[in-house]
């Protein structure tokens, strides 16, 4: 999941023109990230000038364009961010040793992550240009495909589905992801409601595990 010079190169618009090494950088390329998170809730992604961020973030247009080639890179960038936040919390818990286990815990991570700010997950989904932030998504999700399908292979035997297993995970993931989703955008409110996460849990339980596990 580390991004090397060659992809930033391939990649220029929506790419940061070199990575933060230094604590200050560093510190400079968050303060953007943040500065744009608050514009794109309270005002919208048109409203989001490179110059309105980098007053926003305290920093010079200078330090702005020393990072990013334009606003399209900070917003990718900022989905970039949210989206490994979601994985590495995601992957840093305990890993569940049953499926009934793992399946809880992927929908409450799903949920939790949407529910800890749903103003800045819908901004993100339905403002910022898809094109800025496929490559992330694709990232992330290639990652957790590979180790859902190393997870039900190992558990194969507890299994329903007469099916390939990169074609379920697949499957699962998309489901998941799809519900939460509409949920976040469409129904926030409901997103702390306990019937959605145990609905959604029952719901991939019932298609995947048999009667009797």
């Amino acid at each position: 999941m580390q991004h090397d010079d060659r992809s930033i190169a391939a990649n220029s618009v929506y790419s940061l023109r070199k990575r933060p090494r230094q604590a200050r950088a560093i510190a400079t390329v968050d303060a953007i990230l943040d500065a744009a998170a608050r514009i794109l809730t309270e005002d919208g992604y048109a409203a989001a000038s490179t110059n309105r961020i980098a007053e926003r973030a305290g920093v010079s247009i200078g330090s702005l364009y020393e990072y990013f080639p334009g606003k399209e890179a900070i917003f990718a960038e900022l989905r970039r961010r949210e989206g490994h936040k979601f994985y590495r919390e995601l992957i840093a818990q305990p890993r569940p040793q049953q499926p009934r286990a793992a399946i809880c815990h992927i929908v409450r991570g799903r949920l939790n992550w949407m529910r800890r700010d749903p103003v800045l997950y819908a901004a993100l989904e339905t403002e910022v240009p898809r094109a800025a932030i496929a490559e992330v998504e694709a990232e992330v999700f290639d990652d957790f495909l590979g180790i859902s399908v190393a997870f039900l292979e190992a558990h194969r035997e507890m299994l329903r589905p007469e099916a390939d297993l990169r074609f379920l995970a697949e499957f699962l993931m998309h489901t998941v992801s799809a519900t939460a989703n509409t949920y976040g955008l469409r129904a926030p409110d409901q997103l702390d409601d306990p019937r959605l996460e145990q609905a959604m849990i029952e719901m991939v339980e019932r298609y995947l595990l048999k009667d009797d596990c």
